[in-house]
Parts: C-alpha cells; sequence; structure tokens
C-alpha cells in the first residue's frame, strides 16, 4: 500500500512539474494588443450603436429631411471622433451633411464608391476601406443602410479619421515606453503611426518601402494572419537608423473589415 501512494505522490509531482514548464516557457505575446484592440472596438460599438439606434427611428417612421437633419447634427455632437455624418439617398446622393462646414459637399454623386455600393446591395453596415473622400482628405466611412417597408430609403454614414481615434486610444500605451504600435488595414495602408508622415501610404505599393521587401514580406503575412510574431527592418522611428524590430500584431474586424494592430521593438 506504501508503494501505491509513494508512486501516485510521484506521478503528482511529475504532472506540477510537467504544468509549470509549460507556464515557463509560454510564448510571450504583447498584452498591449488586446487592450488597444478592445478600446479601439468599444469606440466602434459605441458609434455603431447610436448609428443604428438613429436608423430605427427612420425605419419606422420613414424619411423626413428636417428631422434627419436633427439627427445627424445629434451624432455629430455627441461622437468624439467622426468628423461628419451624411444621409445617402437610395441614387447614392450625398443629400444632407453635418456639420455645417461641409455642406458644399451636399448633392455630390457617391454611387460608384464600393462601400456605397456594397450597403445598398446587401442591406448591412458596411466599414469601408480608407481612401480620399470627396471632401478632400484621408478617412473611412461606415455606412447603415436604412430600411422602411421593404424598401431602401437611404444610409447613415459616420465618416471619420482613423489616426484620430487610433492616436487617442494608442498614444496613452505607448509614452515613454520601448515598443512602438502602429495599424494597418488588411490592404496595405497605413492608418496610424508615430512617424505621422508615414499615415496614409500604402507599405505594399509606396516607393518609399522599395528597399525593404523583408517588411514588405512581413505586412503581407499579417495581412493575410490573424495574429502571429514576425520581424523585419526599417528605420528606427524619428531618424535615419535602420534597426530590427521585433513585431507581434493582432486583427480587429469591423464590419468585414479588418484593422491589424502591430506591436514592434527595436532587437
Amino acid at each position: 500500500m506504501k508503494t501505491k501512494k509513494y508512486f501516485i505522490y510521484l506521478l503528482i509531482v511529475a504532472l506540477f512539474v510537467s504544468c509549470k514548464k509549460e507556464n515557463d516557457e509560454k510564448p510571450f505575446f504583447p498584452e498591449q494588443l488586446a487592450q488597444i484592440k478592445n478600446n479601439v472596438n468599444s469606440s466602434f460599438d459605441s458609434l455603431n450603436n447610436s448609428i443604428t439606434a438613429a436608423v430605427n427611428i427612420f425605419e419606422t417612421s420613414g424619411f423626413d429631411s428636417v428631422a434627419m437633419r436633427a439627427k445627424l447634427l445629434e451624432l455629430y455632437n455627441q461622437s468624439s471622433f467622426a468628423a461628419e455624418f451624411v444621409y445617402t439617398s437610395p441614387e447614392g446622393i450625398m443629400a444632407i451633411i453635418e456639420p455645417s462646414g461641409y455642406y458644399s459637399y451636399q448633392g455630390s454623386d457617391i454611387s460608384t464608391q464600393p462601400h456605397v455600393i456594397k450597403a445598398f446591395q446587401t442591406k448591412n453596415p458596411v466599414l469601408s476601406d480608407g481612401f480620399i473622400v470627396v471632401e478632400g482628405y484621408q478617412a473611412a466611412v461606415t455606412i447603415h443602410p436604412i430600411i422602411h417597408n421593404n424598401q431602401l430609403i437611404g444610409a447613415i454614414s459616420a465618416v471619420i479619421v482613423p489616426s484620430v481615434l487610433l492616436s487617442r486610444v494608442i498614444e496613452p500605451v505607448v509614452t515613454n515606453q520601448t515598443f512602438e504600435v502602429w495599424v494597418m488595414e488588411k490592404t496595405g495602408l497605413t492608418l496610424y503611426d508615430q512617424d505621422e508622415e508615414e499615415i496614409g501610404i500604402n507599405v505594399l505599393t509606396h516607393p518609399m518601402y522599395d528597399d525593404f521587401p523583408v517588411l514588405r514580406e512581413a505586412c503581407l503575412k499579417m495581412a493575410a494572419e490573424e495574429t502571429g510574431e514576425t520581424s523585419y527592418s526599417f528605420y528606427q522611428t524619428g531618424t535615419s537608423t535602420v534597426v530590427n524590430k521585433k513585431t507581434y500584431w493582432n486583427t480587429l474586424h469591423m464590419q468585414e473589415n479588418q484593422w491589424k494592430i502591430i506591436y514592434v521593438k527595436p532587437e
């Protein structure tokens, strides 16, 4: 009996040592990526919930231009990162815009923009890729179709500047740290970087990255995979010195679009 108890004791010790070894060898993955992802997602959820509530009003009552303008202005005043709100007609015309600084763009035809086409065809909200909007700045658009009595009666959109949202979330995390964070759309477009001149540039196509093929390979890997780690060489932020950067990434999914949140630390 004592021998049996001894072997059970040895088995328990072996299991404990094995579990401890597995925990000790758990690969490093930056916790800041989950923190940033959750905070950005929360900001988008708040915005989309507000737009959905507005859409529900018009899906019930139908379109009214005075009520629509009032609601767009209300949405703008409530939002902390959207630059403007737009009602787009079923024909793809930006019929009503708030705030007043963008009134001159009312009447613009955006019917050929991919996110408008997709939202009107699927009747589902869509987050666009980054692009230069007709108002003249780099932005992304979340568009929510309005369906009244089974008929499309237009859509409400928020036009956002991703770098504004992302900087507010990321800067408190990276201040006085030895690592950096940048954000890339799945297309390769840089949505946020601590080197501001890189924002709005596509890593996969812009000539400034031609001398860094390993960086492009890393970006293709990040675009294709949900999460992981890699490394590449590029300039140290704010300098002309090339350094090797250990890299980890995670993916934020929003309305069928993907943003890659990327943690880098010089080795």
